[in-house]
């Protein structure tokens, strides 16, 4: 005998797949434990959170680690079939993207020879010497693609908190794409942080920023070091607008958001209360001190 209450299974899946689309980075497999334990049908749960799990990990650019090295999955390097291929690596994998496991490799060769494939080697190892530099970790993908007769390029970039901590984890991701249009190309970017504190509170914050800039075509070598360097100006500017946003909130939204606490007469220390609260950061670099709803943590987690 089922209630009036119940949902269907058509609004079942609509909430299964709504609470699994915003799923912070890092928090699927959290959110989709505590679902299934809701919801108590564990069929629909794998056929419904398959496929929103394969976009959330395309969309997120999932790094895997295999032996060879570090792959991504995207639906750049989607050859179909759960398949992935890696152009550095020179390899295909199967990926299950409940479980995050590679397996089933096979050789991969995409036209090695041509000269698109060198303008995307040369380009993908400028693109790796700049992560090493600027991220603490992470990986980055130079794909090759067809678009009518001229090769058309997509760059991803990934750098996340991986493991989550005990009180956040974020993702810091960038798309760019581009043709092969010489003597220049128009370059379209796309830079996107989410970020997910919950320790004392519930703070999702995602911020994106789109781009579009145009570099000379003619040598590969200078291009790629061009590109780089548009990168690494991008997102330097928006992480220096992020940080001064930051504090705009914890000057301003955020004390006008509190609740009135009840008069006392005790006093509280407040030095103390904050020391606990801190996040402690390890970066490659300086540290950079955010005030957030009198919560103090520490920025740049992979700028060196």
């Amino acid at each position: 005998m089922t209630s009036e209450n119940d949902l269907s299974i058509k609004e079942k899946t609509k909430v299964i797949c709504d609470f699994l689309k915003q799923a912070p980075p890092e928090e699927f497999n959290h959110v989709f434990e505590d679902l299934r334990i809701l919801v108590n049908d564990n069929n629909l749960m794998r056929l419904e959170a398959a496929q929103v799990c394969a976009h959330h990990n395309r969309n997120n650019f999932t790094p895997v680690k295999i032996k060879e090295g570090n792959a991504l999955v995207t639906r750049y390097n989607y050859i179909g079939g759960n398949r992935f291929f890696d152009p550095q690596l020179k390899l295909s994998f199967r990926f299950d993207h409940l479980s995050g496991r590679a397996d089933k490799f096979l050789p991969h060769h995409d036209n090695p020879r041509g000269d698109a494939e060198l303008w995307r080697a040369t380009l993908n190892a400028a693109l790796e010497s700049y992560m090493e530099s600027h991220f603490h970790s992470g990986c980055c993908r130079v794909f090759k693609k067809s678009l009518t007769s001229r090769p058309f390029f997509a760059v991803c970039i990934e750098g996340r908190q991986h493991p989550p901590s005990d009180s956040w984890n974020c993702l810091w991701k960038s798309e760019w794409t581009f043709a092969y249009t010489p003597p220049t190309t128009q370059i379209k970017g796309n830079m996107q942080l989410q970020l997910h504190y919950f320790k004392g509170m519930n703070l999702h914050l995602t911020a994106k920023e789109d781009i579009i800039e145009s570099i000379a075509l003619m040598n590969r070598t200078q291009f790629a070091y061009d590109f780089a360097k548009l990168i690494e100006a991008e997102e330097n500017k928006f992480q220096i607008g992020l940080v001064e946003n930051l504090q705009v909130l914890s000057d301003e939204t955020w004390r006008t958001l509190r609740r009135q606490l009840p008069v006392t007469r005790s006093v509280i220390n407040w030095d103390k209360l904050l020391t606990c609260q801190k996040t402690k950061v390890k970066p490659s670099g300086k540290q950079q001190i955010i005030k957030l709803a009198d919560i103090s943590y520490a920025n740049e987690i992979w700028a060196k």
